[in-house]
């Protein structure tokens, strides 16, 4: 399965979904745009606008899909990632849990102190970190650690303007401690550039995610 959340970025979204090997689920935060040329092409579900404060309810409802499914591996993106490398990533079968984050743009370090290692997965030459951020591939049975849940974000958390939405960091820290592992690719999978953030516009500027 395939999820891509997207918010307003109409012209990405369709250059994204015109790229997918596979009809995907559309997670849309409450956009201005017209849904109705997207519809054919994926399964759009327009919810209301929540944005950085709400954001993990978007992944819970996108959590109860992947749950309600049959699919066994699952590919998160935001709609403004593009050039995925899905032949790699088809690569990637395992029945342990794992995580496996798309882009690389910089970071080996996130949320979590944990030292970075050089690894080989699946051939790709890969590093294994701490976090799962942006966008990433995984299994059922990492989906299982999270019980396909996203509970609500503790809203004190906001009271700084820059803090992100806090999914990566719930989710980078239910699988450290359930030893779910969590890569990085040497060189991205997916190709973003350094536009504006729609959700963290100041975030961006301090740590672009620019892919390498």
């Amino acid at each position: 399965m395939i999820v891509i959340f997207s918010y307003n970025r109409p012209e990405m979204l369709k250059r994204l979904i015109d790229e997918c090997p596979e009809k995907p689920i559309v997670i849309d935060d409450g956009s201005d745009f017209d849904a109705m040329p997207f519809v054919g092409s994926c399964e759009f579900h327009r919810l209301n606008h929540k944005g950085r404060e709400g954001f993990w309810a978007n992944w819970h409802y996108a959590l109860q899909r992947c749950k309600a499914s049959d699919d066994e591996y699952f590919t998160f993106l935001a709609d403004d990632f593009h050039s995925v490398d899905w032949e790699t990533l088809a690569r990637f079968k395992r029945e342990k849990p794992f995580a496996y984050n798309l882009l690389n743009d910089g970071r080996t370090q996130c949320f979590i102190a944990c030292k970075p290692v050089d690894k080989d997965f699946f051939g790709i030459p890969s590093i294994q970190v701490g976090f799962t951020d942006c966008g990433y591939h995984c299994n059922r049975s990492a989906l299982q650690v999270l019980d396909f849940s996203m509970p609500p974000v503790d809203p004190v958390r906001f009271e700084n303007p820059e803090m992100s939405s806090g999914v990566g960091m719930y989710q980078s820290t239910q699988f450290f401690i359930n030893l779910v592992p969590m890569y990085i690719p040497k060189k991205s999978l997916v190709k973003h550039g350094d536009h504006p953030s729609m959700m963290h516009p100041e975030l961006r500027k301090k740590t672009p995610l620019i892919s390498q």
